[in-house]
């Protein structure tokens, strides 16, 4: 077989491919266009790319530093509130410290009245301060007629205890008691035994006498006037000690002197009271306690209450 003749390219195919290769170096070249007129055109504006980047890196370390501030905006808003709740601490002690001073002037005001009381009252003061001299000298005199009044009222009562003395002693005497130095002495006008008489003694608020000294006894034997008196003298059994049936001591020495001589003797072992016998100093002598003599009673002066 024999080849053929190569086939025949289509004109309208080739046409169309060298279209569309011209369109696209059209649009190619309108784009460069587009750019270098939109950077003519906004260059003015933004300036260059590097200053652009700039500016972005500034506001950059801008947005950051707000955002630290945020940050510690936050965390001062805690002491912030603190802050506040001190200073309303603060403004309620003012005003308690307000309140202090008002009240603290007003203490003032009334001090300065009454300073000027005090200063319109000074020349009070100096004229009694001027009368002090004399008004001690008065004192001075008052306190010594004091001193004489209580003297005069110690007196008084001194007459008066005297007046009451006098009056138990008159009433005493007047029911025939004896007053002397500071006792009272009963001469019976009855005779009894020595224990019959210590009885009746004690029925009157007293004992037979005791003899405590000489000036005693010289009373006791002049009054007795040589009659036989019972005293209140006695010994417990033969051999016993002699003693005061009123308790008073019993000084056996002094006795010595008042005893008549030879006495006491106790004769037939039975004599055991003592009596007054003679009217002399020595005028004791002992005798049977169941004799019957007169008696001598004693009581001390006890003063009355005042009537």
């Amino acid at each position: 077989e024999g080849y053929g003749p190569p086939p025949k390219t289509r004109p309208s195919l080739v046409l169309g491919r060298l279209l569309t290769v011209r369109a696209a170096v059209i649009f190619l070249m309108l784009v460069l266009v587009a750019s270098v007129l939109l950077q003519a055109i906004l260059y003015p504006w933004f300036g260059t790319v590097s200053d652009v980047k700039t500016n972005a890196q500034l506001l950059k370390g801008r947005v950051d530093n707000i955002s630290t501030l945020s940050s510690e905006i936050k965390r001062n808003r805690g002491g912030v509130a603190a802050a506040g709740i001190q200073v309303q601490m603060v403004s309620a002690s003012l005003d308690r410290m307000r309140s202090q001073i008002r009240r603290l002037e007003t203490s003032v005001k009334e001090a300065n009245a009454r300073l000027q009381v005090l200063t319109s009252s000074w020349e009070e003061v100096d004229k009694f301060n001027a009368q002090i001299p004399e008004l001690k000298r008065d004192l001075d005199k008052a306190s010594a007629l004091n001193a004489k009044v209580r003297g005069l009222q110690r007196r008084l009562e001194n007459v008066s205890q005297l007046f009451q003395q006098q009056n138990d002693i008159l009433q005493m005497v007047s029911q025939g008691w004896k007053y002397f130095r500071g006792n009272f002495y009963y001469f019976s006008q009855v005779t009894r035994t020595w224990y019959s008489a210590q009885q009746f003694c004690l029925s009157r608020d007293s004992h037979l006498t005791s003899v405590t000294s000489e000036s005693e006894q010289e009373l006791l034997y002049r009054t007795a006037g040589g009659l036989l008196y019972w005293i209140g003298l006695s010994k417990a059994g033969s051999e016993g000690y002699w003693y005061w049936v009123d308790d008073s001591l019993f000084n056996k020495v002094q006795s010595v002197k008042f005893w008549i001589p030879g006495e006491p003797n106790n004769t037939g072992n039975n004599e055991h009271c003592a009596d007054i016998k003679m009217s002399s100093l020595q005028s004791r002598n002992d005798a049977s306690c169941d004799n019957e003599f007169l008696f001598i009673c004693k009581r001390p002066y006890m003063p009355s209450e005042p009537c």
